[in-house]
């Protein structure tokens, strides 16, 4: 598991946020390493359910998956966007889920954390009660953005905020059990309001990518 800070998420995520006018070129490139060999190995690719479904352990690279789509493609992680069909089976480690994006369904968990969870909730409620009051009223401003900050923080590591029919942009590494492909998140983003604006932004970059891939 990777400990992201931030900054990486927000680096991640700017790529999806800002939509692209008709006339502006593919700007969306992921990042990628180079082996020894010569490989490229990508990290937060945009990729469909189906694909990611078909991917298989590279066995050159320790972590790395292939897929063929219709050239040779190798990452370690990617994102995906779908509406979550199902709850698994909950436990102490792990909030369990079924992603669906209209190519498939692909399982997909997430890591629990609770002692990050109980800080930034302590920190939410306190930032919280400091809004509206006479002894600092001159700190309002910078509460009520702390709140603002912490409340999304929270959509990054409370998988229990997760429920059937959400919308979600998730960002993982596939992971192979008995040849069985799941998703193994680092971090997840909401998109339930009605403008759907990561969705558009997904999916016009979700497009430019497999158009320059499968030329």
């Amino acid at each position: 598991m990777i400990n992201l800070s931030p900054d990486d998420i927000e680096d991640q995520l700017d790529n999806f946020i800002i939509r692209k006018t008709k006339d502006q070129a593919s700007t969306y490139v992921p990042r990628q390493k180079t082996t020894k060999n010569g490989e490229k190995i990508y990290d937060h690719i945009p990729l469909l359910i189906k694909d990611i479904l078909a991917s298989q352990p590279d066995a050159d690279n320790k972590g790395a998956f292939t897929l063929f789509n219709p050239t040779e493609l190798k990452y370690h992680s990617c994102l995906v966007y779908g509406f979550v069909a199902g709850r698994g089976v909950h436990n102490k480690s792990f909030y369990n889920y079924v992603l669906d994006d209209g190519t498939g369904s692909i399982k997909f968990r997430i890591y629990a954390k609770p002692r990050e969870e109980k800080i930034i909730k302590c920190l939410y409620n306190e930032a919280q009660s400091l809004i509206g009051s006479a002894d600092t009223l001159k700190y309002e401003k910078i509460s009520t953005s702390m709140t603002r900050l912490l409340g999304k923080a929270t959509e990054y590591i409370d998988g229990s905020v997760i429920s059937p029919g959400s919308n979600v942009m998730l960002y993982g590494r596939p992971h192979n059990f008995k040849d069985q492909i799941s998703l193994d998140v680092i971090s997840f983003t909401m998109d339930n309001e009605k403008s759907r604006s990561l969705e558009l932004a997904f999916s016009e970059n979700l497009i430019d990518y497999y158009q320059r891939h499968t030329k």
